[in-house]
């Protein structure tokens, strides 16, 4: 019985020794059949934005009666240029930022937006006038074939409103304050 054993402990190692052989094997094969590459792709300054986006109001201000409907002037707002290297997307988006303010003051309150090239030619994708109201506080515009280095312009068509009986009362008048900021789309 001893002897067994002993015949069967050298089976065990042969067959122990034959699968790390075969696994040193193939583990040499994987290290040797390996191979790498490595590459850089070069990347110099666009110089500076790919846009910017500047205040050019030459909308003429108006008086606020107490129940009095009134209009907003026409004229630009912002003024947009993509970066003369920049070939993709942009998305501009203007903003009422004192809804709360005018909400005390105006019933009702409408400027109609829209983004135009200097032929005053629709630059954006949907070529509509929007509107920018108490209720609708924002605008976007999207933009896909802007021309780096041309100056695009953010104007109103004009606009109106209905001041509240007891805004000439209250002493706080308000004006909209309006905030524009870009993008890249998609």
């Amino acid at each position: 019985m001893k002897q067994g054993f002993t015949k069967m402990g050298a089976f065990r190692r042969v067959i122990v020794g034959a699968l790390v052989l075969a696994f040193a094997a193939s583990a040499s094969m994987f290290a040797f059949t390996y191979t790498s590459a490595s590459t850089s792709i070069t990347a110099t300054s666009g110089g500076n934005d790919f846009a910017s986006v500047a205040a050019n109001n030459t909308v003429s201000g108006y008086n606020v009666f107490g129940s009095y409907r009134g209009a907003i002037g026409s004229g630009n707002l912002f003024d947009l240029t993509p970066a003369a290297l920049y070939t993709g997307d942009l998305e501009v988006s203007v903003y009422l930022t004192n809804l709360d303010q005018l909400s005390q003051t105006y019933g009702t309150f409408l400027m109609k937006l829209q983004l135009v090239d200097n032929t005053s030619t629709p630059a954006d994708i949907e070529g509509i006038t929007k509107p920018l109201t108490l209720n609708n506080g924002v605008v976007t515009f999207l933009c896909d074939s802007l021309n780096g280095g041309q100056t695009y312009y953010i104007e109103t068509t004009g606009g109106i409103y209905r001041a509240f009986p007891w805004a000439f009362i209250s002493g706080n008048i308000y004006g909209p304050t309006l905030y524009a900021d870009v993008i890249q789309a998609g």
